[in-house]
């Protein structure tokens, strides 16, 4: 009796010593993990890049409007005069690729309403886009889409012809100037940049600005043609906001 007693005893306290060991090492781990999982020292940095473009590419868009009793009529006659402003800017080496039908459109119209003579007319709209990579054209192009009877000219609108591009690089450079900043607040601190958390663009997408001509048409005395004179440059400018890691 007393020695299954003893044993008993024996079998109780070795369980009893194992559940402390385990108690103890758990522990110890979760001290480790607790240690692991701290949240790093970080630094964040703000820059800005702006990249100025000399334009490369001007948009010139052409309108047309009839208007007929007849539906037909006006829908075809609007036709006939975009396709008339379509060989007149292929007349000029502008490449179909670089010409877009940017609207169609066809409605009708009451006209003395209420009156003996009321009637309905329809209003027929096409309207064309033309891309222009050279600039000496602008202005030929402008009286070649009036003489083929477009009725509205929109202004000149200049851009980059690869603005991700251009907006890449503007990036570059803004991540560029944002770990020069870091590194020199780091290192102010005695401290240094080991990597980064998060990268975030400020504000909307950036991409260049398109300039718009304002007015910038005059008549040359020797050849009586229209000619525009271009922006200088399109400025394109991006901001990003960084979080560095530092020791």
């Amino acid at each position: 009796m007393s020695t299954r007693a003893w044993t008993g005893g024996a079998v109780v306290g070795a369980v009893i010593a194992a559940t402390l060991v385990v108690v103890l090492v758990t522990g110890a781990s979760g001290q480790e993990a607790s240690t692991g999982s701290a949240r790093p020292h970080t630094i964040t940095v703000s820059s800005s890049a702006t990249i100025s473009t000399k334009p490369d590419e001007a948009v010139v868009t052409f309108s047309v409007h009839t208007q007929d009793a007849d539906s037909t009529v006006a829908l075809n006659e609007s036709s006939r005069i975009m396709n008339d402003v379509l060989a007149g800017m292929t007349a000029l080496g502008v490449a179909e690729k670089d010409m877009e039908t940017t609207n169609i459109g066809l409605s009708p119209q009451t006209i003395n309403r209420g009156q003996a003579d009321e009637a309905t007319v329809y209003n027929s709209s096409a309207s064309l886009e033309v891309k222009i990579h050279d600039f000496a054209v602008i202005g030929p192009a402008i009286q070649k889409g009036v003489a083929a009877g477009a009725t509205t000219v929109h202004g000149v609108r200049f851009q980059v012809a690869d603005p991700v591009g251009v907006r890449t690089n503007a990036l570059e450079e803004a991540v560029t100037s944002a770990r020069e900043k870091a590194d020199a607040l780091a290192g102010a601190a005695g401290t240094a940049v080991t990597g980064v958390i998060q990268i975030r663009e400020g504000g909307s997408p950036a991409s260049p600005q398109p300039y718009f001509s304002r007015m910038a048409v005059y008549a040359t005395t020797a050849a009586n043609n229209l000619a525009v004179v271009p922006p200088h440059d399109i400025s394109t400018k991006v901001s990003v906001s960084v979080v560095w890691s530092i020791t």
